[in-house]
């Protein structure tokens, strides 16, 4: 590996490594290079941020070329994703990314079809297990959301889009004993064995769970869920929690809200106009193929996804909420950006609990502190 490494970094050094190459050109070459796709927009502010800090490009590469994704690449090769955009040409169409003044392509989804289409091209064609779609292992952003989903003090907690298990295993380091849905087999196979048997395979809409539960949480994973059935999985969220039950989705929401404030902007024309309109947005941000940014078929405002679950009976806890940006917002600014978009709903949470909640919130010592 070692050779093949040094070959590698040559040839990138050689091709990309000039001084006028940017720290963002040079990880997108080196992701292609090594893992054979494009930097995804957390790996390339991860390695951003470390370069920024004095870490050398040589050390990127080393990181990359060790990374269990590039060792499932070589020991499990995945058929290359068909390009939509020669399929539906007319689909397709260039935007400005008024964040950045970038040319960007995007899928114009006009009809509920459309969206349909998408979903049944993303599970057709094997996109969630392509290399890189999803990170598996436990890391540091992770292992915050345990801390925090442990806080809220449940006792049969499920995890929606579990992947490989490794938010239920950290729980499991925190005393706390949870349960999982996951749809892919290749995120399952590498489930830590001792959590595995406590992850249900399947769509959820599909599967009968055992019980029912005082915590639901997702982490990025509502904005995979087609938008023409969102309602009937806030349908099903309500019928597996008990009453009481807090639900946790971190998501992707876009422009300002009244709690996070704006972490993911309205970047694209005609976004803040859907917004205002209250309804998914219907442009959105696609790779080369074609394909959605990771697979994400809605794309919303947060007052849109607010309304969503409103709909169904879940209330927002504004001041658990509150609480928990207190204590990691500065963390997470730094560290992982994205984690900041997150609600907490409940349709029948005691306020005595809510406020044992808060108080935990804020006495109990955190990893990051």
């Amino acid at each position: 590996m070692l050779g093949w490494f040094e070959k590698s970094f040559n040839r990138l050094r050689g091709r990309f490594g000039s001084a006028l190459q940017s720290d963002a050109e040079f990880i997108e070459s080196a992701y292609r290079e090594i893992l054979g796709r494009n930097a995804d927009l957390d790996g390339l502010n991860h390695y951003l941020r470390l370069l920024k800090d004095g870490l050398g490009r040589t050390s990127v590469l080393l990181s990359l070329v060790t990374s269990d994704e590039y060792r499932r690449r070589l020991a499990h090769p995945v058929s290359p994703l068909p390009n939509l955009r020669v399929q539906r040409p007319d689909s397709y169409r260039a935007a400005l990314d008024k964040s950045n003044g970038q040319t960007i392509q995007t899928f114009c989804g006009s009809s509920a079809e459309d969206f349909d289409w998408l979903e049944t091209q993303i599970i057709a064609n094997g996109y969630y297990e392509q290399p890189g779609v999803w990170v598996l292992g436990v890391d540091a952003d992770k292992r915050i959301i345990a801390e925090m989903i442990a806080t809220l003090t449940p006792h049969r907690p499920i995890e929606l889009g579990c992947a490989a298990g490794a938010v239920i295993a950290r729980l499991e380091e925190l005393g706390v004993r949870a349960e999982g849905v996951e749809i892919s087999a290749m995120a399952l196979a590498r489930a830590p064995s001792h959590v595995r048997d406590r992850i249900h395979q399947g769509d959820l809409l599909s599967l009968e769970l055992p019980q029912a539960y005082d915590l639901v949480f997702g982490l990025d994973i509502f904005e995979h869920l087609n938008p023409n059935r969102l309602d009937k999985y806030l349908e099903k969220i309500a019928a597996i929690s008990t009453p009481e039950a807090v639900v946790f989705c971190n998501i992707p929401a876009f422009g300002e809200d009244e709690i996070f404030g704006t972490v993911f902007p309205l970047y694209i024309e005609g976004w803040a106009d859907d917004a205002a309109a209250g309804r998914p947005f219907r442009q959105m941000h696609v790779d080369e193929l074609g394909y959605p940014l990771h697979g994400h078929l809605t794309w919303a405002d947060a007052r849109w996804w607010r309304s969503r679950f409103q709909s169904h009976g879940f209330h927002r806890e504004v001041e658990i909420e509150r609480a928990f940006h207190r204590k990691y917002d500065a963390y997470m600014r730094k560290r992982a950006p994205a984690r900041q978009s997150y609600f907490i709903f409940s349709r029948n949470l005691p306020p005595q609990r809510a406020a044992a909640i808060i108080a935990k919130v804020g006495s109990e010592r955190s990893e990051i502190s």
